[in-house]
């Protein structure tokens, strides 16, 4: 529970999304002012600048919240600096995709966020360990962490999340999966997976499924792997995924685990929250309800009915699509 009487720090990006940042820390601001809370404000100048200022500041014992204000790669950073030191985090989604926040159902409007926030709700949620780098929302490696590799910055500031597609459509054809060796809770395996996921949480790349029945709160990983050689039928499925019809096939593996190592003797990278983290070998393991979020009401993800494909709607939609774009 939050009481309104003690300091807060507000580390903001504002570099994630200038325009967002401009229309709506002001408001956000006097927001928390009016709400009793002493908002102490942080604008981060560089990559880990987050981690730092979030590390110190939980580790000075002054503030009992500490608010990420940016994307997923600031909630991230701000994340990986309060581990050492314990502290509420609240999240302001002034970000491109804000995965969390959607998959923790906080309101994506960031002056809403900010009432979640001072509701004074909370509710903790596990978070996963890679190495030494701790995670959200999921870890995955192969081809989305190349594609990731190969997306322009510049090209980001202007699409936004769009980017990461072109950059997959322009990527699919030249990459090559490695074999991949596994030890999931001390079971080995191996697979040449074009695409490994370890989710902690059920949404992917912004309001897609790749793993519905992953929990934030329940101590597992749930494991996506396509195993095909198809590139066709894997393009076939991205889209399968963009237009959220299932993907339980032959050619897919799902399991939970605690406890996952990966290692290549290719060079096979890995992403985390959205943000390339390094090439395998990395060591997984989840870190059941230790950070505390402010303003989630202790939510219930809803069971998902799968939709089978309708070619008919398909040709529907991508129609409509195609008149509100001209």
């Amino acid at each position: 529970m939050i009481s309104p009487s003690r300091k807060m720090k507000l580390i903001v990006n504002p570099n994630s999304q200038p325009l967002k940042v401009a229309l709506f820390l002001q408001p956000i601001i006097s927001k928390f002012t009016k709400a009793g809370f002493t908002v102490d404000l942080y604008k981060t100048k560089g990559g880990g600048d987050a981690t730092m200022v979030a590390r110190e500041s939980a580790k000075s014992g002054n503030y009992e919240l500490v608010v990420a204000a940016g994307g997923d790669g600031t909630v991230n950073e701000v994340l990986n600096g309060l581990m050492s030191h314990p502290v509420m985090m609240g999240i302001l989604p002034l970000g491109t995709s804000n995965v969390l926040c959607r998959a923790l159902k906080l309101p994506l409007n960031p002056l809403k966020a900010a009432d979640a926030i001072i509701s004074g709700k909370s509710t903790k949620i596990d978070v996963g360990l890679a190495n030494n780098r701790y995670f959200a929302i999921m870890i995955s490696c192969g081809f989305d962490a190349y594609a990731i590799e190969q997306t322009s910055l510049k090209v980001k500031r202007i699409t936004g999340r769009f980017a990461y597609v072109i950059a997959g459509i322009r990527s699919i054809y030249h990459y090559k999966p490695e074999r991949i060796n596994l030890i999931a809770d001390g079971k080995p395996m191996e697979s040449d997976a074009m695409l490994l996921c370890i989710s902690n949480a059920h949404l992917y790349g912004g309001n897609y499924r790749l793993t519905p029945e992953a929990k934030i709160d329940d101590g597992l990983f749930d494991i996506f792997m396509y195993t095909g050689k198809d590139i066709y039928r894997f393009v076939y499925y991205l889209l399968r995924l963009f237009l959220h019809f299932h993907l339980n096939f032959s050619d897919t593996v799902r399991f939970r685990v605690k406890k996952l190592t990966l290692d290549s003797s290719g060079r096979v990278l890995y992403q985390g929250d959205g943000d390339l983290l390094g090439k395998l070998p990395v060591q997984i393991s989840i870190l059941p309800a230790v950070l505390e979020i402010a303003g989630v009401k202790g939510w219930k993800k809803a069971k998902r009915k799968y939709r089978f494909i309708d070619r008919k709607k398909i040709r529907n939609k991508v129609i409509s699509i195609i008149r509100n774009e001209y």
